[in-house]
């Protein structure tokens, strides 16, 4: 995944991969397992903060039963889904408990075997948390992931979390075909930018909505995207540059913001279109993720969720 800038909202999670990742630079093997801890529940209309969480020193896992095995994480993930897992809101997953590591998809080393096919140095993907270990089996989905691909890999295009969903809201849910046009809001994202090569990879226009004029290069010059359009300049303007950008109207659409990129793409879609509802990260702070045009365009096409 490309460096990007991270969000004010998760700017504690990142300093807290920070922390937990001191042991592994330094070669060190901690007595210890620091952790990031959800203390508070996120409010509606608040970011998230560091009042949120609490960084402690838990216990090192000692006494492995049979078929567990001790990981020290390597890598974690910072994903916008963290914000709804925070959350005590219905989601498609139980809500991250309070008191305990703040969940994310982790990847490390196994230090500690009692499983075979795992032995001692082996790579493990999984949701370890934020925290420097946990234990883990084969039974609870640990796999040894091998060296062929990069360890980040496997927290990126390989990722249950990115991978798994941009593949299947755009081969599943949204069944691209060669000729479709394709709109994807928050396109220079983890999941929007690989959904867009999934896309042309099978003969797709491809639109990316984006923030910056950076990201709209991006997308067009280096993932192949046929053009990228900025929602900065509200929905009127948005509308407008879609409609050139897509003459023939959108077949398909990819949404992971909903807002003002949403309330667009509905007026330029075409009858018969096909919505995969991605995430609403324009709201998931406010609270506000409802639609005005919705009544006018939801007899015009269809929707599933990507998650």
């Amino acid at each position: 995944r490309r460096p990007i800038a991270v969000l004010p909202s998760m700017a504690l999670l990142a300093l807290a991969i920070v922390a937990l990742a001191t042991a592994a630079v330094d070669q060190t093997c901690p007595s210890t397992n620091r952790a990031l801890v959800l203390r508070h529940r996120p409010e509606v209309g608040v970011h998230m903060s560091p009042s949120n969480f609490e960084i402690v020193e838990l216990p090192k896992p000692a006494d492995l039963g049979e078929g567990k095995v001790l990981v020290r994480n390597l890598y974690a993930s910072l994903d916008p889904t963290q914000r709804i897992w925070a959350t005590d809101d219905a989601q498609y997953m139980v809500p991250a408990s309070l008191g305990e590591p703040m969940r994310a998809a982790t990847i490390g080393v196994v230090e500690q075997s009692n499983e075979p096919s795992l032995p001692v140095g082996s790579h493990v993907v999984g949701v370890g948390g934020l925290q420097q270990y946990y234990v883990t089996s084969a039974a609870e989905g640990a796999v040894d992931v091998g060296e062929d691909m990069p360890l980040t890999s496997h927290l990126s295009v390989l990722s249950f979390i990115i991978g798994l969903t941009a593949w299947v809201g755009t081969y599943d849910i949204l069944d691209v075909q060669a000729g479709d046009t394709v709109v994807i809001s928050g396109g220079a994202g983890a999941v929007g930018s690989l959904a867009g090569q999934l896309a042309k990879m099978r003969g797709a226009r491809v639109i990316g909505i984006v923030g910056s004029d950076a990201k709209a290069q991006w997308l067009t010059s280096e993932l192949g995207f046929d053009g990228a359009v900025s929602y900065k300049d509200g929905e009127v303007a948005l509308v407008a540059a879609l409609r050139a950008a897509a003459p023939n109207g959108v077949d398909k659409y990819f949404d992971n913001t909903g807002g003002v990129s949403t309330e667009a793409v509905l007026k330029a879609m075409n009858n018969g279109a096909r919505i995969a509802l991605c995430g609403v990260i324009s709201g998931y702070n406010s609270g506000e993720m409802g639609l005005s045009n919705y009544q006018v365009r939801g007899s015009q096409g269809r929707a599933r969720c990507a998650r």
